[in-house]
């Protein structure tokens, strides 16, 4: 076993989501509170914050590779450790077990409500993958799992580190997360229709084709875009976070790219639309920590 393959193993640019999550979402916590003072007093919680989520997550990605060797095979993802066979599955649960210890070990020191939220996401990791759960093959249950995992439940963890988990305004926010994940979370299986179909596995993109998934994510991306006209409109969030419609450029040009399928295998392992999905879901944690630390200065000059 090598330290490359250790690196392959965890998958490291689907835990750049998560970390993001909670460093901006600390930060737009921090502001929404005007307590920016604290965010360079505290930078080690919250690096140490955002690497226990992203640990969280790379255990779920870890439970993944063990529980479906034979289906990453069928899906020509023999390059991966233990599919190649370069990792044998023990190696492999021993660091699942590390990375999961070291979360949980970090999590509860910096807030009891944040040590439960990693709780929940490491448990999701397993009810995901292992039986008698195996969300995973259950139609669309699949992807809401995902949808509230990776969509709903990061910001109000972020919100947890030094705020009111209770507050409102990070569930709203995450509620809109949730449904734009639920869309495009189906991206990761576009390309693995064939192996899903033959053990059983039924994403929706293996049950509804490319095209009718298409029309779906489009429905779902529209509806995640008018929640949050509705929260705007009702005043449930302020105004300023209007700035988020900015995500419907990129989610436009993905819904382009995927009605014509003109996407491709990439280099970060899956298609181009599971990485443009990555990189658009961290921009609601940037674009809404960016527009609360420039609120004071659109105040005083409005």
């Amino acid at each position: 076993m090598h330290v490359k393959d250790v690196f392959l193993l965890v998958r490291p640019f689907t835990l750049l989501a998560p970390f993001i999550a909670v460093l901006f979402g600390t930060i737009f916590q921090l502001a929404w509170y005007d307590e920016l003072d604290i965010f360079w007093n505290e930078i080690l919680k919250i690096i140490a914050a955002a690497l226990a989520l992203a640990a969280a997550q790379a255990v779920g990605q870890i439970i993944n590779q063990v529980e479906d060797v034979e289906i990453d095979k069928a899906n020509g993802k023999d390059y991966r450790p233990i599919a190649s066979g370069r990792m044998r599955i023990e190696e492999a649960q021993i660091i699942a077990w590390i990375f999961a210890v070291f979360a949980l070990l970090v999590s509860y020191p910096i807030s009891i409500p944040y040590g439960i939220f990693i709780t929940i996401f490491l448990l999701f990791g397993v009810f995901y993958n292992i039986e008698p759960f195996r969300f995973k093959k259950r139609l669309w249950i699949n992807t809401l799992s995902l949808a509230i995992s990776r969509g709903l439940l990061p910001l109000p963890a972020a919100w947890s580190v030094f705020g009111n988990v209770g507050d409102t305004v990070p569930w709203l926010i995450g509620s809109i997360m949730a449904v734009w994940v639920l869309a495009w979370q189906n991206t990761k299986d576009i390309d693995d229709i064939e192996g899903d179909l033959k053990y059983g596995v039924v994403t929706p993109a293996a049950y509804h084709g490319i095209k009718n998934l298409a029309r779906i994510i489009a429905f779902l991306s529209f509806l995640s875009f008018f929640l949050l006209f509705i929260y705007i409109n009702t005043n449930m969030i302020s105004k300023e976070m209007a700035t988020l419609f900015i995500l419907a450029i990129p989610t436009a040009w993905m819904l382009y790219k995927l009605y014509t399928q003109d996407f491709e295998h990439g280099s970060l392992e899956n298609n181009d639309l599971w990485a443009a999905y990555y990189l658009t879901l961290a921009g609601f944690y940037i674009i809404a920590a960016a527009t609360y630390l420039i609120r004071p200065y659109i105040t005083l000059f409005s």
